[in-house]
């Protein structure tokens, strides 16, 4: 015969948290790290089939992640039992060496010409041709960068 269940009530929850807290001596056993706002948490019935029981206290952060994980496999078709293998598989994945191969995506930007500094050119340019309009895209066209040489005179471009 199993362990007697209990049914705690709203009020008991910061006791029992409290309790448990003391036990797990303050760390989160997610993040491992000080639990800053602790959250009782347990395994939820409603979507995910769960059981109700409390499984410890977690940092907010983290209750909310394991919420996010248990509800999104719902959504994507994990059953739920599956999870924690599926999760151990996410990590051997996360851990393995990444490919040689940039994302287009994350390709980086190109840097945005600072209009001052275009300015600062217009201020020494000898006006023997028309200068180039700053660029509407404020990208440092290949003409601007070819007059900034001429003039000696180092671009500036705003932080990204």
């Amino acid at each position: 015969m199993g362990k007697k269940l209990i049914q705690l009530r709203h009020n008991e929850i910061p006791i029992i948290r409290d309790e448990l807290m003391e036990k797990q001596k303050g760390l989160c056993p997610i993040c491992d790290r000080g639990i800053k706002d602790p959250c009782l948490d347990h395994s939820h019935t409603r979507r995910n089939r769960g059981s109700g029981l409390i499984r410890g206290v977690l940092c907010r952060a983290c209750n909310v992640l394991v919420a996010k994980m248990e509800n999104n496999c719902v959504r994507y078709g994990v059953v739920h039992m599956e999870l924690p293998e599926v999760l151990r598989n996410m990590a051997k994945y996360l851990e393995q060496q990444d490919l040689p191969m940039i994302h287009p995506s994350e390709a980086p930007k190109p840097s945005l010409l600072k209009k001052t500094s275009y300015n600062k050119l217009k201020k020494i340019y000898d006006g023997k041709a028309k200068l180039p309009p700053y660029p509407t895209s404020r990208r440092l066209t290949k003409e601007l960068e070819r007059l900034f040489r001429k003039y000696e005179l180092e671009p500036e471009f705003y932080k990204r």
